[in-house]
């Protein structure tokens, strides 16, 4: 008897041990002999640093060491010069991925079991596809399918219209899901890796309540400070209160400032070269701009593009006859300055102010438009 229990003992140790320790045995397939760099992504200076190299013989590699930091590390075959990213953490960990599904020379199809952390961003990201396989959305199925292989963004968005048609609850549904596991292991690192995801699903106030719940540390992440200066930027941004004034470069490099435009009621409107529904709202713009910009309307689009080439091409092509000025990007990848202080999550996003700079409505388009001004100029 005390043998048993001394060799359960032994088995729970051992066991133990192998959960503090880390352990990542890796296949790669269609790699036969190469090197593979274990590293950390460094933002400051945008550089990988190397934390340890192991040979891969037969598409086979392992790293063991101590202990490592639950973090986002990178993973480089150095001849294949293709790399993998993921989350990894102290336990046993088991990678499966194939050289020929890079693309590029990235590898995103990439398995880990063990790997509890990453596990979960996948759950959170594969959340719509794993409910459509539930037997009450077996109508679903084909056009789930489709979704899947869409091979373009408009593709996408015509069969995703078909996907709500047929199952109306299953954006709530998933959505309820997806703030569910977050709720649910709010202290583990997953949670700053998809914080960001849940400003489209969740109101204001529900993500203040789960700001309110992260762990101190998880504060000081980046994307968590992203998203609460967003939220911050969205209470500011409120029907009623002043519009945040902003000054940017016109397409000949003057400088254009929101308040030079009070005394007239302006819709900021945030666009792109490359976004097709905002350029395909333009046609209509023209018409109300035709309408009522001698009644004290005006536009000032507000482009996110980095290329400004591209832009003054749009503007030229597009004929639009409204002031133009270009968003700056201060720090990359970060988001630009005024999209950003104006909270808006998506292209085309409109603000509409008034004649002294107060915020009347936001993301109107359309009809919603139409209605507004029509209730502005009486016409």
């Amino acid at each position: 008897m005390r043998l048993l229990i001394s060799l359960l003992c032994i088995a729970a140790l051992f066991s133990c041990s192998k959960k503090n320790e880390f352990i990542l045995n890796g296949t790669i397939k269609g790699v036969t002999k190469d090197k593979i760099v274990l590293g950390t992504f460094d933002r400051a200076s945008m550089t990988e640093i190397g934390i340890d190299t192991v040979e891969v013989n037969h598409g086979r590699f392992s790293f063991k060491s101590k202990s490592l930091k639950t973090s986002f590390y990178s993973l480089k075959l150095i001849n294949a010069d293709v790399i993998m990213g993921v989350i990894l953490e102290n336990g046993e960990i088991t990678l499966s991925a194939d050289v020929n599904d890079a693309e590029g020379n990235y590898i995103r199809n990439v398995k880990l079991e063990g790997a509890i952390n990453q596990s979960l961003v996948d759950q959170f990201h594969n959340m719509k596809e794993a409910m459509l396989k539930q037997d009450k959305y077996a109508n679903c199925k084909e056009i789930a399918e489709q979704l899947k292989n869409a091979s373009s963004n408009d593709e996408y968005e015509v069969l995703n219209r078909e996907l709500n048609r047929l199952a109306p609850d299953l954006e709530n549904e998933v959505n309820k899901a997806k703030m569910d596991l977050i709720r649910h292991n709010i202290n583990k690192f997953f949670v700053p890796q998809v914080f960001s995801f849940i400003k489209q699903i969740a109101s204001i106030e529900e993500i203040k309540e789960l700001y309110a719940l992260l762990p101190e540390n998880a504060k000081n992440d980046p994307s968590i400070i992203r998203v609460k200066k967003d939220i911050e930027a969205k209470e500011r941004i409120q029907v009623g209160k002043t519009a945040p004034d902003f000054t940017l470069k016109t397409p000949e490099g003057t400088k254009l400032s929101l308040s030079s435009l009070k005394g007239k009621v302006v819709l900021v409107d945030f666009w792109a070269s490359w976004c097709k529904p905002c350029r395909a709202s333009f046609p209509h713009m023209k018409e109300l701009y035709e309408k009522y910009h001698s009644k004290g309307f005006e536009i000032l689009g507000v482009t996110n593009d980095n290329n400004h080439k591209a832009w003054k091409k749009a503007i030229e092509s597009d004929e639009i006859p409204w002031f133009n000025v270009a968003d700056e990007f201060p720090v990359n990848p970060a988001p630009a300055r005024v999209i950003s202080e104006y909270g808006m999550d998506y292209l085309p996003s409109t603000v509409l102010i008034d004649k002294d700079g107060i915020i009347i409505a936001k993301l109107l388009h359309g009809e919603e438009l139409d209605d507004k001004l029509k209730e502005i100029f009486g016409f």
